[in-house]
């Protein structure tokens, strides 16, 4: 059994990062991607996750060491998250078309009764489906 905790308090959190916990509670309700996450137990505390730890960890990097204003760091999430989102449909289309072409390609040259070669990249994972899966995971 493991010691990690599932939820953390606001309190837990401020000292995380040596703030007061007005200052937690300011980003969770200006970042509209903390806001809509954040749950809270039956006493309305709110409880945080190792994710929305790691959203306010994005915030402090942005606001307090690179100096972007509340706006300035809110549109730099918006946009990330769209562009991965986006390049993660884009690639998983790209990935569908190769394995259709290669099973075509495989298919015709069956037909045309030439020997199967296998490339390096059908029997081992490529870099660029190796990179997705990764990013995947740490979704």
């Amino acid at each position: 059994m493991t010691d990690e905790k599932r939820y953390y308090t606001i309190r837990e959190v401020a000292d995380m990062f040596s703030f007061d916990i007005s200052k937690v509670r300011y980003w969770t309700d200006n970042f509209p991607t903390l806001k809509n996450k954040v749950k809270r137990n039956r006493g309305g505390d709110r409880m945080y996750t190792k994710e929305d730890i790691r959203q306010l960890e994005i915030i402090y990097q942005l606001v307090e060491e690179r100096g972007y204003t509340l706006k300035g760091a809110r549109k730099y999430l918006e946009n990330k998250e769209f562009k991965q989102e986006g390049n993660t449909e884009l690639v998983d289309s790209l990935l569908e078309l190769r394995k259709f072409l290669l099973d075509l390609k495989a298919a015709l040259d069956e037909k045309a009764g030439r020997p199967r070669k296998f490339e390096k990249s059908e029997t081992e994972e490529p870099a660029n489906e190796k990179t997705l899966r990764l990013a995947r995971q740490l979704k």
